[in-house]
Order: structure tokens, then sequence, then C-alpha cells
């Protein structure tokens, strides 16, 4: 495998892996919401701003994802080619 298509895969797999680290993160703030809504402490604006993160998070890592899906087509062309 050349070395521009082992690092277009290294930068596919990263994304790959920052896309579910995003995920995970929107995850985390959704069940940190979900325990809040209980507490009568919690200022009604903390949830506008923890959905909004939510939404960054989930778009971001769909972005992210589909970055790291195009890369990897596009690696596995250069393959190709090198065959």
């Amino acid at each position: 495998m050349p070395a521009h298509q082992r690092a277009i895969a290294a930068h596919a797999q990263a994304l790959d892996a920052d896309a579910e680290a995003l995920t995970g993160c929107a995850a985390r703030l959704h069940a940190l919401a979900a325990r809040l809504r209980s507490d009568t402490a919690t200022p009604p604006w903390l949830f506008d701003t923890l959905n909004a993160h939510i939404t960054a998070c989930v778009v971001a890592s769909a972005d992210l994802a589909e970055v790291a899906t195009r890369l990897h087509v596009y690696a596995d062309l250069l393959a190709e080619e090198e065959r």
C-alpha cells in the first residue's frame, strides 16, 4: 500500500473515531439532561444549552462520518489504480 493511500486511510479511521466520540458525547449530554429534568434547582435555560450542544454533536458526528466514508472510498479507488 503506497504511503499516500495509507495516510488517507489513517485519516478516515481517525475521523471515524472522532464521529463515534461525538456520538458518545451526545448520548452523555442527553442522559445528563434527563437526570436534571427532575431537579428543581436546574435553571430552565440549561436545557436549551444542552439541546444546542447535543444537536451540534449529532450534526458534527454525521459530517465526520460522511467525510470518513468518502475518504475510505477514495483510498479504495487508489488501491484499485495501483493494481
